[in-house]
């Protein structure tokens, strides 16, 4: 099992370069095919200024869009032959979320990039919207440090839901090559049993050698616990499930997702 077609947002914004190279290390790794997806967003002109403004102008303003996309189609395509991987580039039209999400499903991983407050984007809620429509594992990597080297201690984020058995199974291409795999629980209900050991079971199954850890502290919030756990313990990719609450939810009262979409300090793989 591996990871074959790989999917890469690219754009404008100041990280498509740093994205793309922890998708291009992934697809080497995985021997994998990488597609990378441009969408052109042309602007919405109201009717009472295209009244003003001479088609000439706005049709002069959609070809140089066009134009921008061919010059990153010849980047995109330069990078691949220099890296001596296969690929192609993919011009789409419309919503930037609906578009990489029809190409996400023909997929088996798709690469975006963490929201930077420093430089927002039109795209910063590409992560979020992927990870509920896409229906495939989303790899989103932060907009600092170096992330060419991806999943070699990782941890799983386990609770026992939909979400985090879908998250774990998503990931087995990235566990099974991992050197070290932590299956943690945050405050978990049974303290008689083990936390995680039937998951850590299943995966050593799939090859798979995990180690159960958990913790107890019901005064702080999930997205804190994890994020000191991936620190304390050296991890540089995150395995979770997102949105197990609705995202209106977590907006309102806040949750575990987008506490680690905002505060993230090593690639995440998130499913829903």
């Amino acid at each position: 099992m591996a990871f074959k077609d790989i999917i890469v947002h690219q754009g404008d914004d100041v990280h498509a370069g740093q994205r793309l190279t922890a998708a291009i290390a992934l697809t080497r790794r995985f021997e994998a095919h990488l597609t990378g997806v441009y969408v052109l967003n042309y602007p919405v002109v109201p009717g009472f200024v295209q009244a003003e403004v001479p088609s000439e102008i706005i049709e002069q303003r959609y070809q140089d869009i066009r134009a921008e996309a061919e010059e990153k189609r010849k980047e995109f395509d330069a990078t691949m032959s220099k890296e001596a991987i296969a690929g192609e580039f993919r011009l789409m039209e419309g919503d930037t979320a609906d578009a990489m999400a029809m190409c996400a499903r023909y997929g088996d991983l798709v690469v975006v990039s963490q929201a930077d407050p420093d430089n927002p984007s039109a795209d910063d809620r590409l992560a979020e919207d992927l990870v509920m429509a896409s229906g495939r594992p989303i790899l989103v990597v932060p907009y600092t440090g170096d992330q060419t080297n991806i999943g070699k201690r990782t941890m799983v984020a386990w609770n026992g839901t939909r979400e985090a058995t879908r998250a774990a199974h998503d990931a087995l291409p990235m566990l099974a090559q991992a050197d070290e795999v932590v299956v943690f629980s945050v405050n978990p209900e049974d303290r008689d049993h083990i936390a995680g050991a039937d998951i850590c079971t299943h995966l050593a199954r799939h090859g798979v050698n995990a180690t159960p850890k958990h913790i107890v502290a019901p005064d702080m919030r999930v997205g804190d616990i994890l994020l000191s756990a991936v620190a304390d313990n050296g991890i540089d990719l995150l395995v979770m499930g997102g949105y197990g609450h609705s995202r209106l939810r977590e907006l309102a009262f806040g949750g575990a997702t987008r506490e680690i979409f905002n505060a993230m300090t090593c690639p995440v793989m998130m499913s829903h």
